[in-house]
């Protein structure tokens, strides 16, 4: 049984309102679309103001619209029938779309981000049925004024990158910024060979870039887990470096071999040339995939510099033998690339983009990262608890590269109440499956595991020990501050104590520098809370666990560790703002009334000596 889709009232009013609006024509009313379960609306736009020498004055549109209007996506599509097929900015690639539908794939960028259409229409987006549709129409009509003048784009605004079609499942990913921008732009090595390592399938690492003749001259530096993928022989990779982004006017990417060899060679750039040249180093036998990586500069602003390589991934087909191919397909011999006559790329091919992104730290991590102060420093943490698991990955997703974890402890299944590892890890050591965590949550991470006690390791790795410049004490034990105050580092090592209080309420933060841990001083400066400490349990039955000989387990719900953690972060980013003596500061949680109302630093006492 087929059920007839209507129309809400909603959306009828909103598309009744823009038969007001000075422009538009509608040619077809609202109409259901089940393959993509959206309303389409077929119209015209006209403007006057249209610099009909680079548009036409008036083009036609598909206008999607999803079912729950005004709310859901609205989406503006050239017809594929007096429309354009050019691609400008703030749009993306208008190829010619799917078969089955009217209209081209280049949508519209209407939304809030672009600024130069605030200049005609609000650039605050109402969500009213009656003014919501409106609103696009208006910005449509505005945007294609000013894509008939160039005056999509402002010099102040972010750079926005040519929308490639990318129709490759493989995906790259490379490392780019503005120190490896000054390296590209002092050598005179343009092309060559690159080699790739797989991390995921379908998923290729750039790992190195060679001359033609084979020869390394760029290696790409990767975190624990991505190094440990060697070059995968199976897959080719050739590199280009052009001078500015390949595109057609006005901002089209080239879809074919034909279109990219003319973009390249308005950059003074033999394509066809460096690629033969690049074949004859391949073997193409027993190959997976040849990849070609173009790299181009790029920049944050349109009125800044170049800042960055940019590298988008081109899946190639392997060659195949011309003749037999010529004789299939009916080619002429002037329509394929070639370089000798067994070897070929059509010209009229479709360009298989790959999915490409900038991994390096500085874009993975602009989300959010820790003071690079922080992010810098080689921290050792000993202690894989509860709150040492908590904190450490903190710190590694904050962007710490290097960290030491120390512990001696195998993971219990008690421990996954509060902990961030998980079942499979039971019978593991704690710091040997928190590192293999942590490697797997960076691809710049460099963590390693140091398994066994404080003593042990200080005996026998201590030279491994004293890369580290900061030493991260998360046990709580007065065993392991016992060590630390007996050992005498050879370079003077930022020592930091994180504890919590009974029930998690309490975070007790201690900060020192020198060659060996203040443990005295410590004591001194903690005693009066570890008092106050005692009188609240003095009355609490802890928890035991198992049957055996009773031992008490420390109360603490994981929401509370977690939050303690987070704040243990907060003043790790102050310490190197800070002189170097020895402070406590103690942070408290503010329960009032039954209801949580944040934490508060209670007290932050410096040692006067």
């Amino acid at each position: 049984m087929i059920t007839n889709v209507v129309p809400s009232e909603s959306l009828l009013r909103g598309r009744r309102a823009t038969e007001f609006i000075e422009g538009i024509t509608l040619l077809n009313d609202l109409e259901w679309s089940e393959p993509i379960k959206q309303w389409v609306l077929h119209c015209s736009l006209f403007s006057d103001e249209i610099e009909a020498a680079n548009l036409p004055k008036r083009t036609e549109w598909y206008i999607l619209i999803d079912d729950e209007y005004p709310k859901g996506n609205i989406g503006f599509f050239p017809a594929k029938i007096n429309s354009f097929t050019q691609t400008f900015p703030h749009q993306l690639y208008n190829g010619e779309g799917s078969k089955e539908f009217p209209w081209r794939s280049g949508m519209l960028c209407l939304d809030t981000n672009v600024r130069t259409l605030g200049r005609f229409v609000t650039n605050n987006e109402p969500f009213e049925e009656d003014q919501r549709l409106n609103w696009y129409v208006e910005r449509a009509i505005y945007w294609l004024i000013a894509a008939s003048l160039n005056t999509l784009t402002l010099d102040d605004e972010p750079f926005e990158l040519v929308d490639f079609p990318e129709s490759s499942a493989l995906k790259l990913g490379f490392s780019e910024n503005h120190q490896s921008f000054r390296y590209w732009n002092s050598t005179d090595i343009k092309y060559g060979i690159a080699e790739f390592s797989v991390i995921l399938p379908g998923t290729c690492l750039i790992r190195r870039f060679k001359k033609p003749n084979g020869q390394c001259f760029r290696e790409v530096n990767w975190g624990q887990y991505a190094s440990q993928f060697k070059c995968d022989n199976r897959v080719l990779g050739s590199w280009v470096l052009l001078k500015e982004v390949p595109f057609l006017e006005p901002w089209k990417a080239p879809s074919t071999w034909e279109e990219l060899e003319i973009v390249c060679a308005k950059q003074g750039i033999d394509l066809q040339k460096k690629i033969n040249l690049l074949k004859n180093k391949h073997n193409y036998q027993n190959k997976l995939a040849h990849i070609l990586i173009v790299g181009f500069p790029i920049r944050n602003k349109l009125s800044d510099q170049d800042s960055e390589i940019f590298w988008k991934g081109i899946e190639i087909p392997i060659l195949f033998d011309l003749k037999a191919v010529l004789k299939r397909t009916k080619l002429k011999e002037k329509e394929v690339m070639s370089n000798k006559p067994t070897h070929y790329i059509n010209k009229y091919r479709k360009i298989n983009w790959m999915h490409s992104f900038n991994w390096s730290k500085e874009s993975v991590m602009s989300r959010g990262m820790l003071p690079k102060s922080l992010c810098n420093s080689k921290v050792l943490q000993i202690g894989a608890g509860s709150l040492g698991s908590s904190l450490g990955e903190l710190l590694i997703r904050g962007g710490v590269e290097k960290l030491g974890i120390m512990d001696f402890d195998l993971l219990e299944m008690g421990n996954i109440t509060r902990h961030t590892l998980l079942i499979n890890d039971i019978d593991k050591y704690k710091a040997q499956s928190l590192v293999d965590r942590f490697n797997q949550s960076s691809l710049h991470s460099k963590a390693t595991a140091f398994n066994g006690n404080i003593k042990y390791n200080l005996n026998h790795n201590s030279k491994e020990l004293e890369k580290y410049n900061v030493i991260l004490d998360c046990t709580g034990e007065d065993d392991v501050l016992n060590h630390l105050e007996s050992y005498t580092w050879s370079q003077p090592k930022r020592f930091l104590s994180v504890s919590l209080g009974f029930g998690g309420k309490r975070l007790f933060f201690f900060s020192s520098t020198g060659v060996s841990f203040p443990n005295q001083t410590f004591k001194k400066m903690i005693r009066p809370w570890l008092i106050k400490e005692q009188n609240h349990y003095q009355e609490y039955t802890f928890p035991r666990e198992g049957l055996g000989c009773w031992h008490p387990l420390f109360p603490a719900r994981v929401d509370d560790v977690w939050m303690m953690a987070a704040a243990a972060v907060k003043k790790l980013e102050r310490v190197y703002q800070e002189p170097n003596v020895s402070v406590l500061s103690v942070y408290e949680q503010q329960i009032i009334d039954g209801t949580f109302e944040g934490l508060k630093l209670v007290e932050e006492v410096k040692f006067n000596e």
